[in-house]
């Protein structure tokens, strides 16, 4: 209960900003496909915010790199000069296999690559029915447009997206 009221208030807060003072950091997006199931359903609304330094694990909004210029949402997992592979349903950076509870579904495709200067590697949470970094590669940093703060409709459904203190590196 404690936690619902502290992300309602989050949430107040982050609409007050955004609404009364017009910043423009701040922009309310509806999620239109299911490449980031269970983490965000479509349907779900969320509140994403200027990008600033973005890590590992961050949730972010993207412009499509291929086809239709529509926002997608989209999972950091590798970084620049990172390389990645995954194999036997697991992604492993520089070698080391990373933790991904957030993922109902394991990817079945092997790939390997190496992330170049201001590239990501971005995945859908949904890896098997996700076009991605899987198939576009790494995306350049400036199609990366914002970073997922939280998610606030449905109600039942609101929470902050943060990375997990056991996920961070």
């Amino acid at each position: 209960m404690i936690r619902l009221l502290k992300n309602l208030v989050f949430l107040c807060f982050i609409f007050f900003v955004g609404y009364i003072f017009g910043v423009k950091e701040v922009r309310f997006v509806e999620i239109i496909s299911s490449s980031m199931e269970p983490t965000l359903m479509p349907g779900d609304r969320v509140v994403v915010v200027k990008k600033d330094v973005l890590k590992r694990y961050d949730i972010v909004l993207i412009e499509a790199p291929q086809g239709k210029k529509e926002p997608l949402t989209k999972r950091i997992v590798g970084l620049p000069y990172e390389k990645i592979e995954i194999k036997d349903g697991s992604v492993f950076i520089d070698g080391r296999k990373i933790k991904e509870p957030y993922l109902e579904e394991r990817p079945s495709y092997s790939l390997e690559v190496e992330i170049p200067e201001d590239h990501y590697f971005l995945l859908g949470d949904n890896r098997n029915r996700s076009e991605d970094s899987s198939v576009w590669g790494p995306v350049d940093a400036s199609l990366i447009r914002a970073r997922v703060v939280c998610r606030y409709w449905p109600l039942k459904r609101i929470s902050l997206l943060r990375t997990p203190v056991f996920l961070k590196r």
